[in-house]
């Protein structure tokens, strides 16, 4: 690793339950460390990564067009396009992964409908090496209502059912990924007992929360399992000098 930089990534967090998750392991085996920077307590978004090794832009309520009502979200855009710019990585989640397609270009706005629970995810790109040994589908855990074109330049890497970009690669040091690898049963039960979210779910009247638990009993392990595999080989794309 480059002596100018450290071994922490920084993390832009947007409500206090979209944390990292089961990332946390796959930075820890790759000897990372990991600082948050919490927006919803007011913490500011730095204007450049500094030391840090990488940047990771976690999920949230908010949408990427509503700049007028969170100023930050505009800050968090010039700061990915600056990390990505300079080849340092980048990974978005959610929110994150609108955050970037918006950052390099892209159009973000809301979709035809919310994606709430478990759907099927579609490798679209079997062979890149972000991808490689996936299955060619797998049950994702989704919780968003927005979704973004592509930017010029990026390989859609997986889609779904209601949404044709679900996540993209842009060169080799940025990863976007709309529907979310990180969770673990806990945190889905976190985010169903969370009163914002308990709001949302009671407006859509087709989604069951009971579904959404049995659902998780059902599938988080293996979903945990995939999402060591392609966060571990984006830290390897991403860490050839460490």
């Amino acid at each position: 690793m480059s002596a100018s930089r450290s071994d922490e990534w920084l993390v832009l967090r947007h409500v206090e339950h979209e944390h990292i998750g089961t990332l946390a392991s796959s930075l820890e085996q790759a000897q990372f460390q990991h600082r948050y920077v919490d927006l919803f307590r007011g913490d500011p978004v730095p204007e450049t990564l500094g030391q840090f090794y990488g940047l990771i832009v976690m999920g949230g309520p908010m949408g990427v067009y509503e700049m007028d009502r969170y100023p930050f979200l505009e800050q968090e855009q010039k700061l990915i396009r600056r990390t990505a710019e300079a080849n340092l990585p980048v990974l978005g989640i959610c929110l994150g992964s609108q955050l970037i397609a918006s950052s390099l270009g892209a159009r973000v706005f809301p979709g035809p409908v919310k994606e709430i629970g478990w759907f099927p995810v579609e490798v679209t790109a079997p062979e890149d090496s972000f991808t490689a040994g996936l299955p060619p589908s797998f049950m994702g855990f989704h919780w968003h209502g927005d979704t973004f074109d592509l930017p010029d330049g990026a390989l859609r890497l997986f889609r779904s059912g209601l949404y044709e970009n679900q996540g993209f690669r842009w060169g080799q040091n940025v990863l976007a990924l709309q529907f979310h690898f990180e969770v673990s049963p806990t945190m889905i039960e976190k985010w169903l007992q969370d009163e914002g979210c308990c709001a949302e779910l009671a407006a859509i009247q087709d989604i069951n929360p009971e579904t959404i638990r049995r659902q998780t009993a059902e599938g988080a392990e293996k979903l945990e399992e995939l999402g060591r595999q392609i966060f571990g080989q984006f830290l390897k794309a991403v860490t050839s000098d460490k």
